[in-house]
Parts: C-alpha cells; structure tokens; sequence
C-alpha cells in the first residue's frame, strides 16, 4: 500500500515543467529584437531577450551599417529559427544567423518589403515602389548581389514560400498571385500558377501563413483570412482596421489544438508605432507591449 501512496504523492507533488517561451520577432530602423512571449491573458509577459542591430554588424560593408539598413521593415525567421531574413526599405537585404549574429547573404535591393528562402537554395524578394523597383527578385543564398531573375510586381510588399502548396505567393498593390518555381538554382523560372485580386480598397501591405494553411493579408483598410482554395474573409478582431503593418500568427503548440497567438502592428505615428498587441488567436484578452527606442514597423513569430 505504502508503495501506491508514494506513487501518488509523487504525481500530486512533482513540480510541473514551465511552458517554454515563444519567440517573437520586432523590427524597424536599423534593428531587430527578439521577445520571449510567456503566460496568458492577462498574465502574459513579453521580456526582450536578443537584438541586432546594423550599425553593429562589423561584417557589412559600410553602406549597409550606415544606409541600407536604416528602414529595416521586415524580419522573418527561417531555416527553424536558426536564421532571420532581413529586408529595408532603405535598399538592403540580408540573411543573419540567429546564434552568432553573422551575415550569410546580403544584396542590394530598392525598397526591399518582404523575402522568403526557397527550396534549392532561392531567396525571393519583393521590391516596393522605386525607379529600381516594382518586382520580384531571386538570389541564390550563395550568391551576395547577383539577382538571377526578376518580375515585375508593382508596390510588392509580401513573399511567402507555401512548402505545403510548393507555391511562392507575392503581394502586390491588387494582387496575391502563386507562383511555380522550376529550372536550375543557376537559372531559376517563375511560372505563375494562379492570381486573386484583393479585397476591400487594395493596396496590400503585409502577407503571412497561418498555421492552419490559410494567410493573413493586410491591405488600405482591414485585415483578412485568404485561402488560396476559397477567397477573403475579414478578420473579425482586426477588421475594419486602418493601417496595419503586420500581423503574425501562431500555432496552438499541438496538432489539432488550432491557433495560437495573434500579434500585429498599426502604425500610430504615419507609418511606425511605438508598440506591438499580443492577443489569443481570437483576438481577445489583447496585451499592447510598448517598444521603447525604435519606429517599430514589422513583427513575426517563430513558426
């Protein structure tokens, strides 16, 4: 008997393992901070635990440190986290390694918005309004500066690799289109597979995956669900909304456990904001968590 007591006093009495933080990342200027996100509710604690920053990467020629990063506007973490892909409007993209801080990839790009790693070693970016820009570029992450091929894609503002779909979809001012990579890694081809015109007043802004396969899109007015097999659905907690910048979802830690966390940005200062919300994936119980030294823009969590 004795034996099944201590059993039971073993589970009633064991300390239960802490839930582990999820990452979240915030970018603008010339900076990117990492936040561990904890709790629930009203209970939840974001405390930064990494930076980077431009003028500090002693690995970048001078005109990145001091120019081409100085509107970072998106930073996406990729490779499982081990890395995050950074583009600025300012003209600058680059691929830094989480646990070091050291740049693998960099490259030249006007009004950069958004960039995603692709199957065979691609990097895809999207090229916002500039004389140089208004496209779609490939790079091999080999390769620093050298753009294998580009497309046009006026105002481009998202590049999302869909590994489930083996589709690359790029956000522009009125369109999501999909799009089929095949050729070489030397000499990549984009064949466009499928285009949806955007809802509301257009002018999208901000592209995303959710874990359950759909995206997020942000456009002049609201933000919606899309699903590539369907069309746009506002989202109820953030639509109608002017001027989000972004918005990132999570998943619900477990297969079959849905969404997470919602996190997003809207802009309160012309196109920055001085902090981000946090809310449970229906959008209740939001938590504003202030940034405190950056025009913030851009934030992303860790898949």
């Amino acid at each position: 008997m004795s034996f099944f007591l201590n059993l039971l006093a073993a589970a009633v009495f064991a300390p239960v393992a802490a839930e582990a933080p999820e990452r979240l990342y915030a970018c603008g200027d010339d900076q990117v901070r990492e936040y561990r996100i904890t709790g629930a509710g009203a209970g939840v604690e974001a405390i930064e635990a990494w930076r980077w920053t431009a003028a500090g990467a002693q690995d970048l020629p001078l005109a990145y440190r001091t120019k081409l990063l100085g509107h970072i506007d998106d930073c996406k973490p990729v490779d499982g986290g081990r890395a995050i892909l950074v583009t600025a409007s300012t003209g600058g993209v680059v691929l830094i390694e989480r646990s070091t801080g050291k740049v693998t990839f960099r490259a030249t790009a006007p009004m950069a918005h958004s960039a995603d790693l692709l199957p065979g070693g691609l990097i895809a970016v999207a090229l916002s309004i500039h004389k140089n820009g208004d496209r779609l570029e490939l790079y091999d992450r080999g390769g620093s500066e050298s753009p294998l091929l580009h497309l046009p894609l006026p105002s481009g503002h998202g590049a999302v690799w869909d590994a489930g779909r083996q589709r690359l979809f790029v956000l522009s001012h009125d369109l999501i289109q999909a799009y089929r990579v095949t050729g070489t890694r030397r000499a990549p081809v984009l064949v466009e597979a499928a285009r949806w015109t955007l809802p509301g007043r257009r002018d999208g802004h901000d592209l995303s995956l959710r874990p359950n396969g759909r995206y997020l899109v942000t456009t002049d007015d609201g933000v919606w669900t899309f699903d590539p097999a369907g069309d746009f659905v506002p989202l109820p907690a953030l639509n109608p909304k002017l001027r989000v910048k972004a918005v990132s979802m999570t998943g619900g830690g477990a297969p079959g456990k849905g969404d997470g966390r919602l996190a997003w940005v809207q802009a309160e200062e012309s196109w920055w904001a001085t902090g981000f919300t946090i809310a449970r994936g229906d959008g209740s119980d939001p938590l504003r968590v202030p940034v405190d030294g950056l025009h913030l823009y851009k934030v992303r969590w860790l898949p």
